[in-house]
């Protein structure tokens, strides 16, 4: 049986993804009510990398995410909690990240831009053998809301981008037994949740 995790460091709407997997069929709780028993692991996040980033470095947590990467549990980030498996982030300063994948979040580039992005938006995905299952959501509309992207040191952590305002970026990132999603599948209807139930079976 699949049982999740989910990262609850303080910031996220962690009731409406609890929900969602509840209604998968996922047996699903937070970190304080688990004693390391899961498969799958997952990291949300709404709000500020600034706050986030000095939250979730508490021992509880770096400990969760060690224990993750000892034992080949898989790690999924959800928008901010995407952005916390990079290296740093620029919002009210220089903050540190988990350093987990290779990169920095910094506001979207194009200034003249109306910002948070806020709405549906298509997701290309690239092509990736351990991630064939997503060939089938390529191009196909997700729902975000955020301000920040992320800005990868190497292509091969790319697993999607997005196109807002004329401006290509990233908008899905993978790792070592990790990956994340800038856009909120909890959130996008049925092709969400399909993409959730998909992500999770295949990766657990």
């Amino acid at each position: 049986m699949i049982k999740i995790c989910i990262l609850d460091y303080g910031l996220g709407n962690i009731l409406s993804l609890r929900n969602s997997l509840k209604y998968l069929g996922f047996n699903s709780d937070y970190l304080s009510n688990l004693n390391n028993k899961f498969n799958f692991l997952i990291i949300p996040g709404v709000g500020s990398y600034s706050k986030a980033s000095k939250l979730i470095k508490k021992k509880k947590y770096i400990d969760v995410i060690n224990y993750c990467r000892k034992n080949n549990i898989f790690i999924f980030g959800i928008c901010l909690g995407m952005q916390l498996l990079l290296s740093r982030g620029s919002e009210f300063g220089n903050n540190i990240g988990l350093n987990l994948i290779k990169g920095n979040v910094d506001i979207f580039p194009n200034k003249r831009s109306i910002l948070p992005i806020i709405g549906w938006n298509k997701v290309l995905f690239r092509k990736n053998k351990k991630f064939n299952f997503l060939n089938k959501y390529d191009n196909k509309k997700f729902y975000f809301i955020h301000s920040y992207v992320a800005n990868l040191k190497y292509n091969e952590n790319i697993l999607s981008t997005s196109k807002y305002d004329k401006v290509i970026y990233t908008s899905a990132i993978l790792g070592n037994n990790m990956a994340g999603v800038q856009f909120h599948p909890e959130k996008s209807g049925e092709i969400g949740l399909n993409f959730l139930n998909d992500f999770i079976r295949n990766n657990s």
